[in-house]
């Protein structure tokens, strides 16, 4: 298994740019941010499998920082999640919308807490006997500076990828022989 950073971009998007065909909502108070790169030793079908269905890894990956997890189906692709994070000693209640188009993308809108009204998209790239996952965003924040969203996204991303990785590898390791 191998991890790669290739580009990590911020943006700021300019006054107007909503106008010239910069997605619609998008701001001067919104980051762009794109974190690219991951790469996952496992075909696409693989780590979709583990992000998506799996129930005896993947749930073990996150549960340090998120508990009481609840899902409601609301279509045959979107999903209604609410949760609690901690934030240094406390927990925060959280929810979200994810829409899944599998195998490739999800897309998650915050629906309340510190990123509210944010939407983040993951794209799964198949490589052959690799997948890379690539993840794009348009971030605000009513709690933070736009130099603490970009920390705190990027540390985000990194502790998830982070987390993920040895329950990923176990995942991989229990499928072998099953194909």
């Amino acid at each position: 298994m191998s991890f790669r950073r290739e580009i990590d971009k911020t943006k700021r998007l300019p006054s107007g740019m909503e106008k010239k065909g910069v997605p619609l909502g998008a701001d001067p108070g919104w980051l762009y941010i794109e974190d690219r790169g991951a790469v996952y030793a496992a075909p696409l079908d693989v780590v979709w499998d583990f992000w998506a269905r799996d129930e005896k890894f993947h749930p073990k990956a996150h549960r340090g920082e998120v508990r009481n997890f609840v899902d409601q189906k609301l279509s045959e692709v979107t999903t209604l999640i609410s949760y609690e994070k901690r934030e240094g000693t406390e927990w925060r209640k959280l929810s979200c919308r994810m829409t899944i188009i599998p195998p490739a993308v999800r897309v998650q809108e915050d629906l309340d807490g510190p990123y509210a009204g944010s939407t983040t998209v993951f794209l799964y790239t198949p490589k052959g006997s690799k997948t890379i996952v690539d993840v794009l965003t348009f971030r605000r924040s009513s709690e933070m500076t736009p130099k603490q969203i970009e920390s705190d996204t990027r540390r985000m991303f990194a502790n998830a990828y982070r987390e993920d990785l040895p329950w990923f590898r176990k995942y991989v390791r229990s499928r072998k022989g099953k194909r």
